[in-house]
């Protein structure tokens, strides 16, 4: 962990930096129950929602994620990430919109 992530809450920081593949084991350490993600235009709420996410995502595309920037306020966080992969408009800057509640994201918006 570099000084730029160490004000990262641990749940937005594991998310991050954990591959794709391997976070479906993490999820109900990472999210609360009713967690709402969106991406890509898509609302996905609950861990079984999140996880069908997670799942078809990873099967869909290969990718590495590089932090570039971090603004935490309260119990929000927003990272912006390079995404440099085998998807259409790659690579591309995501901002990763975390909200936190008992240290577990809570919300979840991707966008550009």
């Amino acid at each position: 962990m570099d000084d730029a992530t160490a004000e990262l809450p641990t749940a937005a920081l594991t998310y991050l930096a954990t591959p794709k593949d391997r976070i479906g084991p993490l999820l109900e350490q990472l999210f609360t129950a009713d967690a709402i993600v969106h991406d890509d235009g898509h609302t996905h709420v609950g861990l079984t929602a999140i996880r069908n996410w997670n799942n078809a995502v990873t099967s869909a595309f290969s990718y590495t994620r590089t932090i570039s920037a971090i603004e935490v306020r309260h119990s929000a966080a927003v990272v912006i990430v390079r995404l440099d992969g085998n998807f259409p408009g790659s690579p591309v800057d995501l901002h990763h919109h975390f909200s936190l509640h008992e240290d577990k994201i809570c919300a979840m918006t991707i966008c550009p």
